[in-house]
Formats: structure tokens, C-alpha cells, sequence
């Protein structure tokens, strides 16, 4: 919510918030915007209570990026221009999950498929921490042309997979290209095929537990850290005290 409301206040057309719960708010919000103090009932009627918790905000959509734009999104000075590419995320605990990771670390946007996808929902919004408000996002109708348009300007293509690929942390080490698209899959069956077709390069997180994988969220935290954080200068590590 305060996100929203620093970062999209135009949006907002109305608040509605339990007794107590407004006083937070009333910092954050634009001239013309107001706060409706309501019974739980009016809440309720809006959105499950316990997405709510206690505030909802009646809000415009996002504005909907298209790809060519997002593509021409520019990150910071000296960072990787690197997009999230999701093939068929269903979850939207997941997808808020990852578009929060994506934003921390300094992805330009994030783009998936409209079939067999979720959309940007009161879940997502939630689960994303705020993210949402802040990161280009992109629905496609189609993922492997949307990843062909991408190479088509420049970018390079790295798909994650439970085994089989390539370390992802030595690719990372000797050098990744300036311009990336990473592509993780879905919850249950990863990658399509075509999708894997669309790589440059598959690449896999390793690990040293029994677990096989990662839930798709987290292994995006994971690919995200190690490919847009500079290694660090090699530097010898001394105790203290000499």
C-alpha cells in the first residue's frame, strides 16, 4: 500500500481502512486522495480480509509495459541490463516472490506468457513487498518469439534447469554478457522445450544438500544474486588482532 502510494499516488481513487489502521496512511497520501474509515464488512466486500489486512486501496491498473519497451529499459550505471523471463508460473506467491527479488537486485523488468501464467493479482502485489509498483512488467503472447525479439537487440539468453547444465557460478565467474535475459521455468515441469530451444545458454544452481531443486522463487533470488552482484576483489581475510 505504501508503495502504491509513493510510487503510483495518481492511481489511488479511494482507501478504505478499519478504525485505527488510517493513521499510518495519512502521511503517505496525495492531495484528493481519501480515506474512508469502514466496518470490516465494507472491506470485505472489496477483497478477502486477510489480503487486506485491515487497508485496501480502490487503484487504476498498472500501466501495462509493452516488450519493446521494456527491451529499452536502461539499469543503473556500471550494472548488467538483465530481464526476468518466466515460463508458465503459476503460483502468485511465486511470481510476487520473484518480481521482489528482481527489483532488489536490479533487474530492469520482468516479462511472461499470458497462456498457462498467473496474472499480477492482490496476492502478487502482496507478495512482491511493493515491487510491483516499482518494476516494468510485461505480458507476451507468446515466450519464444518474445525471447528471439530479445536476442534480436542484443541479449543473450541463459534458461535455469534442476541438472544438467552448466554452473551457474562459473558462468558468472568468467563473464556473462553485458545484456541477459534469465528464463526460469514453472513450478512443476520447468523449462518447455522450445523455451530450452531459445537459450544460449542452460545453466544450473548447484548445490551441496540432498534436496534435488529449488522452489522456482527462491532458485530466482539465487541466479539473480550471482549474476548481477560484481564478485567481490580478491582481498586477503585477516583476523582481528593481526
Amino acid at each position: 500500500m505504501v508503495e502504491l502510494l509513493r510510487g503510483a499516488p495518481g492511481r489511488v481513487r479511494r482507501i478504505l481502512a478499519l478504525p485505527g489502521h488510517e493513521l499510518e496512511l495519512r502521511r503517505h497520501i496525495s492531495p484528493g486522495v481519501t480515506i474512508d474509515v469502514c466496518t470490516p464488512d465494507a472491506i470485505a466486500a472489496v477483497i478477502s480480509p486477510e489480503l487486506a489486512r485491515g487497508v485496501v486501496a480502490i487503484a487504476r491498473p498498472p500501466r501495462a509495459w509493452d516488450l519493446e519497451e521494456l527491451l529499452e529499459v536502461k539499469p543503473p550505471k556500471g550494472a548488467k541490463q538483465l530481464i526476468v523471463a518466466l515460463d508458465g508460473v503459476q503460483d502468485p506467491h511465486n511470481l510476487g516472490a520473484i518480481v521482489r527479488s528482481a527489483e532488489f537486485f536490479g533487474a530492469t523488468g520482468v516479462f511472461w506468457a499470458r497462456d498457462r501464467s498467473v496474472a499480477v493479482t492482490p496476492t502478487v502485489v502482496r507478495a512482491s513487498a511493493g515491487a510491483t509498483e516499482r518494476l516494468p512488467l510485461c505480458q507476451v503472447t507468446n515466450l519464444a518469439r518474445a525471447l528471439a525479439r530479445a536476442k534480436e537487440v542484443g541479449f543473450w539468453v541463459v534458461g535455469t534447469v534442476a541438472e544438467a547444465g552448466a554452473d551457474l557460478r562459473r558462468l558468472a565467474a568468467d563473464g556473462m554478457p553485458d545484456q541477459l535475459v534469465l528464463v526460469l521455468g514453472s513450478e512443476g515441469a520447468g523449462l518447455r522445450r522450445l523455451t530450452r530451444d531459445s537459450c544460449d545458454f542452460l545453466a544450473t544452481i548447484p548445490g551441496a544438500g540432498g534436496v534435488a531443486s529449488l522452489n522456482v522463487s527462491a532458485a530466482a533470488a539465487v541466479a539473480l544474486a550471482t549474476l548481477c552482484t560484481p564478485a567481490p576483489a580478491e582481498t586477503p581475510i585477516e583476523r582481528d588482532g593481526g
